[in-house]
């Protein structure tokens, strides 16, 4: 039957923009300041800042070497509450933190502290032990000692050593047909992208031209999409693989060797490092069968033994030993990728954490 009520019908079948500022509007904006990984200073899009919750974890200055290691103030955006984070200054692994939000409207007041009420005792009641909780306490206190654009100070001494960083990977990969680095001294995390026609190459969660040619564990961010099309914002031909990140928190020792290792593997792609693949060999393998789950013929998992094999044939040279390093990286990639995919079609957080939140060792 049709609606007869011209008012029950408008509402019914309105349409919101991102930017309108009705109050029955349904979006809500969540702003990640500077954004993850691209480190990029978004634009609010949603017009009203009691729409807008913000993530400040980044908000260090030694993740904004692209405004010279300063926060901007004048770009930070309005938001209704900000969480923060003390760990995410020196660490990919652990979370620790804050949270700060405005006491209007008074809705979301209310329904803030009614979530945090029922959850903010968990560390007391043993999700840190007392160690951890004084450690960060004092990690706070040690941050706090001097200004911050003292150079001596913690955070000014970081600064200095994140600027190295991204030296040494800038440098690395400044030549290199594979990817390009997109955000220079932004953010926590250098962001890869693929050069053609290296695009598609690889078409797993598990980057393979770090592992399998540099010998380092990284992640596409494939995830990160969440249902949008990746083409649709960098061209034909561009998938959810094309992408790497790479975090900055190890030592700086770490990215002089990446950096070394990238300079060789890129100036010539015929060469190769160690047990690792040369570029050339990366390209020929990935398309092998030994990189795909299933038999084409039957549809069952192909064996070890069968991958390694088809591998053999494509890289002659490879010893057994490497062989082995080479079957074991493509088993692990297949493994976490079935794990990533369980969490679709959000891919939330807790559902990533709980299905790939390993520990892995770099060769």
């Amino acid at each position: 039957m049709p609606f007869t009520n011209d008012s029950i019908f408008e509402n019914s079948y309105r349409t919101y923009s991102a930017d309108s500022t009705s109050p029955n509007s349904p979006f809500f904006e969540s702003l990640v300041f500077p954004e993850n990984p691209s480190g990029k200073i978004k634009i609010p899009q949603v017009p009203n800042a009691d729409r807008r919750v913000c993530d400040g974890v980044y908000l260090w200055p030694m993740y904004f070497g692209m405004k010279d290691y300063a926060i901007p103030l004048d770009e930070k955006p309005d938001c209704v509450a900000w969480s923060f984070s003390i760990t995410k200054a020196y660490s990919a692994s652990v979370r620790a933190g804050h949270i700060m939000y405005k006491n209007e409207p008074e809705l979301f007041f209310d329904s803030t502290i009614d979530v945090f009420g029922r959850i903010l005792n968990t560390m007391t009641n043993g999700l840190y032990s007392q160690w951890s909780w004084m450690g960060q306490m004092q990690l706070w206190e040690m941050i706090m000692s001097k200004p911050y654009t003292d150079p001596t100070s913690w955070v000014g001494a970081y600064s200095e050593i994140m600027d190295e960083k991204w030296e040494a990977v800038i440098d690395g990969f400044a030549d290199c047909p594979v990817v390009t680095v997109t955000n220079p001294k932004a953010g926590a995390y250098a962001f890869f992208f693929f050069n053609e026609p290296y695009q598609g190459v690889q078409t797993s969660g598990t980057p393979s031209f770090f592992l399998d040619v540099l010998g380092i564990h990284a992640t596409t961010y494939s995830w990160g999409w969440r249902g949008a099309n990746p083409a649709d914002y960098y061209g034909d031909g561009v998938g959810f693989h094309d992408f790497t990140r790479m975090q900055l928190y190890r030592d700086l020792n770490v990215y002089i060797e990446v950096s070394r290792r990238a300079k060789i593997v890129c100036a010539d792609t015929s060469a190769s490092i160690g047990d690792f693949l040369s570029i050339d060999e990366w390209v020929a393998a990935s398309s092998t069968r030994a990189n795909r789950r299933l038999h084409e013929e039957t549809g069952e998992v192909l064996t070890r033994e069968e991958r390694r094999l088809s591998l053999k044939e494509t890289i002659p040279r490879l010893t057994d030993r490497q062989l082995e390093i080479h079957v074991t990286n493509i088993e692990n990639r297949i493994a976490t990728d079935e794990k990533v995919e369980a969490c679709a079609p959000d891919y939330t957080t807790t559902c990533l954490f709980e299905a790939i939140g390993t520990r892995h060792e770099d060769y």
